[in-house]
């Protein structure tokens, strides 16, 4: 019994039909009916019934295609794992987002490149909540998030800083006198918003729920410089982690009461086989 032998078994039963299954695989039908009867030799039993409309299983054709869809997908998952290990390609896919990411990935690519210097980081810029949805398909390697509640199962992860959400505003708008910002101040108050894959999207509808408000959103983008320029020039507020900007001669940051604060991880799935580059990319995080 080979594997190959039990892929041509499989989509064999995928169709009943070994013409459809010869299509499929590209290869000649005698060759599937050879492996079928090869395997009904080796084991001294009948797999199909053949039937004026195609191929029916006997019993022990479908016990017999039980297990072969579970060694299948063992040989399948070995085959990742086996890849992973690789130390030839030391390339990791990172997950980014614009905001938190331009707190901690400094620090974090420096740990990891005195520890691991042939490292290769490819970086994706998606937000937290796509982040989170990639490493649990396997997109990502590994991703940096910005989250205040709880994880879901099967992700393990890496505190990297604790922050906190801030309103940042023109020294010439009127808010920019008081010191901490009231829930009459937020109604209607221009926002530049970060895209709504975020963390902080997210993290300010529902602010603005709890306070029966709708944020009032005239711009989105992940672009940073672009969010200063406008705080800068009073066209909008907005709301970022703190030390995302800095406090000048144009901006000021004000506190709001309510805003819970937030905490910055590096977080991959708990159940993969960790590559010795990313179990380097997990012990520089602990080192920051």
């Amino acid at each position: 019994m080979t594997l190959i032998q039990l892929k041509y078994f499989q989509t064999i039963c995928k169709y009943n039909n070994i013409t459809r299954a010869s299509a499929e695989l590209h290869v000649s039908q005698p060759s599937l009916s050879n492996a079928v009867k090869e395997l009904e030799r080796e084991f001294g039993v009948s797999l199909f019934t053949r039937r004026s409309r195609g191929l029916e299983l006997t019993p022990e054709g479908r016990y017999f295609l039980d297990e072969a869809d579970k060694l299948l997908e063992q040989a399948e998952q070995l085959t990742t794992n086996m890849k992973h290990m690789s130390t030839t390609d030391r390339t990791l896919t990172l997950g980014l987002p614009a905001m938190s990411g331009s707190l901690v990935f400094t620090d974090l690519l420096r740990t990891l490149y005195a520890r691991s210097p042939g490292t290769h980081i490819q970086v994706m810029e998606n937000g937290s909540l796509a982040n989170r949805s990639k490493i649990m398909d396997h997109t990502l390697d590994a991703a940096i998030i910005t989250r205040n509640g709880p994880l879901p199962p099967g992700i393990g992860h890496v505190a990297l800083r604790h922050v906190n959400v801030c309103l940042y505003l023109s020294v010439m708008h009127p808010l920019a006198e008081k010191d901490t910002v009231t829930t009459d101040d937020l109604d209607q108050l221009p926002l530049a918003m970060l895209p709504e894959d975020t963390f902080l999207d997210h993290c300010i509808n529902q602010y603005y729920e709890t306070l029966h408000l709708k944020p009032s959103i005239i711009v989105r983008t992940n672009q940073l410089a672009t969010i200063q320029q406008l705080v800068a020039t009073n066209t909008t507020a907005a709301f970022l982690l703190d030390h995302v900007l800095e406090e000048s001669s144009d901006i000021v940051k004000r506190t709001v009461p309510g805003l819970l604060p937030a905490e910055i991880d590096l977080i991959w799935k708990s159940s993969r086989h960790l590559s010795p580059h990313l179990k380097n990319l997990i012990t520089a995080a602990r080192n920051i």
